[in-house]
């Protein structure tokens, strides 16, 4: 299957899932029933995401990592999924 995909992707929270966006490709993984939201992207790397999270038993946010290689490989997507991708913005 392939899926176009643009320069910047968004990343946000619900409760207990994170969502990934960029294009026409969503990721929805779960995450902590504590997270509140994300603060900031620190780095982006080809699928690897350094970030800032606020957690509601915690009172500053701490430094995130989420490895969204791993989860696109779990979800057989191409390899080159995360290739055009410049810049994760908080939403």
């Amino acid at each position: 299957m392939n899926y176009n995909t643009s320069q910047t992707a968004e990343l946000t929270n619900t409760p207990r899932y994170s969502i990934f966006k960029t294009g026409d490709l969503t990721i929805k993984f779960k995450t902590s029933p504590y997270l509140d939201h994300y603060v900031s992207i620190l780095k982006w790397n080809n699928g690897y995401i350094e970030c800032m999270a606020k957690y509601s038993t915690i009172p500053a946010p701490i430094e995130e990592y989420i490895d969204l290689r791993f989860i696109a490989d779990r979800l057989q997507l191409p390899k080159d999924i995360f290739q055009n991708i410049k810049e994760v913005r908080i939403t």
